[in-house]
Order: structure tokens, then C-alpha cells, then sequence
């Protein structure tokens, strides 16, 4: 029987002025897109981030890398440990290519868990990342991401992304984490400025995975005027039966 689900929702928006957020500190952070690939025009695109430690205990940190549109196994990803002092920031230039080298050029996301190292109190953290590129030698052009611990999407929830645009200057693209232990189908439609139905596809996202596609492969040739993304879990791919696994 196929089981209600959860999955966590991340939008890229490409050569938009990126905007810094405040995080919300905690053991867990899920930074939902990390990226060492290739891009067009000779440019390389990486991911950098930053780790604080906000409590005034050690605390020993995992983070683990689920490559994207693979099955994985919850926490049997390729894994870095290290520890941070009390009030501790810890900055890596490189995600993947300092972390994990043997990944290649990939993305997917990364999962934090911090624990203290004593087993007293509770290790606490600050987690910031930034997907960029740097064709540029003098400079590099990028956005911050955002941990997600809260944009999740439960049964028949619909994650709303406002401002997707698609055209000659701005490229919307939109990514999907999936944290549950089975692969999840998706409906995926894209709105105009008016709110008139675009585009809607379904997708689907492999066991604890991201996927990520631009507005053009979700069927959108132009969207000039920003309109909005709409994810949903396919409802035919879910049950409510109460002694059904929640995942």
C-alpha cells in the first residue's frame, strides 16, 4: 500500500540579486541543493557554507551527501565528521569538492546532524550555504540557500513558489527533496502573472534525493511576467490509512 509522504521543497531562481536570511538554530539542518557541475558558458558552479556553533557545549558534527535522482539510504550517503568548540564557525570554500572529492561533479543535498560531544546539553547550529560560479577570476556570482526545516509538505499539502519567471534574462528552476524512504510522484504546475494554468507535469523523486529541473522542462517556453510554481504529492499516490508508516 503506498503510504502518505513528505518531501521538502527548495526554488533556484538564476541570475536574480540573491537575498542573505537569517537561521534558525538547531541539531538538524537539511541544506536542500549543494552543488560541483558545469555550467554553460565555461562557468564552473560550487557551493559554499558556513557552520556555527551557537551552544556552549562541543559538539560533534555528521554531514552526509545524498547525491540527486538516486535511491539512497537514510544516513548511508558518503559522510564528513568534524567538531566544532563552543562558538565556533567553521567556513568551506568547496562542499563538495573539500568533503567529498570521490562525488565528482554532481549536486544533491546535505543533511547536518550535530550531537554534544560530551553527551551534556544540546549542540546547536547555524548553517548557511551559497551556490555560485566563478567564471569570473576577480569575482564570483552566486545566491544563498536556505536550510529547510520547515517547508514541508505533508499528504495533500501544496508548496506555493512565487515568483518563477522564465525567459531570456531570468531562469527559475525548481527543486524538490525527498527525506521519505520511498520514491514520491509529484504534480508540479506552473501559474501566470493572472493566474491562469501554464504548465502541469508530473515528476518523480527517488528515495532520500533531490531533483531539480528548469521551468522549460516543467513545459513553460515563456513566462516574461513572474508567476508561480505549485507542488503537490500526486494524490493518487497516497493513502490515509491511520496504521500506515508516515514518512
Amino acid at each position: 500500500m503506498t503510504r502518505a509522504r513528505v518531501l521538502m521543497v527548495a526554488i533556484t531562481v538564476l541570475l536574480a540579486v540573491p537575498v542573505a536570511e537569517a537561521q534558525i538554530v538547531s541539531p538538524f539542518h537539511i541544506v536542500p541543493v549543494v552543488a560541483k557541475v558545469a555550467g554553460a558558458a565555461g562557468t564552473d558552479w560550487m557551493t559554499s557554507a558556513s557552520i556555527s556553533n551557537t551552544s556552549d557545549v562541543m559538539a560533534d558534527v555528521t554531514a552526509t551527501f545524498y547525491p540527486e535522482n538516486t535511491n539512497n539510504t537514510p544516513f548511508m550517503g558518503p559522510s564528513y565528521e568534524f567538531s566544532l568548540n563552543p562558538g565556533q564557525t567553521v567556513t568551506v570554500a568547496d562542499v563538495l569538492g573539500s568533503w567529498f572529492p570521490s562525488q565528482g561533479n554532481t549536486k544533491g543535498f546535505l543533511m547536518l546532524l550535530a550531537e554534544s560531544s560530551t553527551g551534556q546539553g544540546d549542540a546547536l547550529l547555524a548553517v548557511s550555504a551559497r551556490v555560485f560560479n566563478n567564471a569570473n577570476p576577480s569575482a564570483t556570482y552566486g545566491q544563498t540557500v536556505s536550510t529547510s526545516l520547515f517547508s514541508l509538505i505533508f499528504g495533500l499539502g501544496v508548496a506555493v513558489l512565487p515568483g518563477a519567471q522564465w525567459d531570456s534574462g531570468k531562469r527559475s528552476n525548481v527543486g524538490v527533496v525527498n527525506i521519505s524512504g520511498e520514491p514520491i510522484d509529484l504534480l508540479i504546475t506552473t501559474y501566470n502573472a493572472n493566474g491562469a494554468v501554464v504548465a502541469t507535469v508530473a515528476k518523480q523523486v527517488k528515495s532520500f534525493s533531490l531533483a531539480q529541473w528548469s521551468l522549460q522542462q516543467l513545459g513553460v517556453s515563456n513566462l516574461s511576467n513572474p508567476g508561480r510554481v505549485e507542488v503537490e504529492l500526486d494524490p493518487d499516490g497516497i493513502s490515509w490509512d491511520p496504521c500506515d508508516p508516515l514518512y
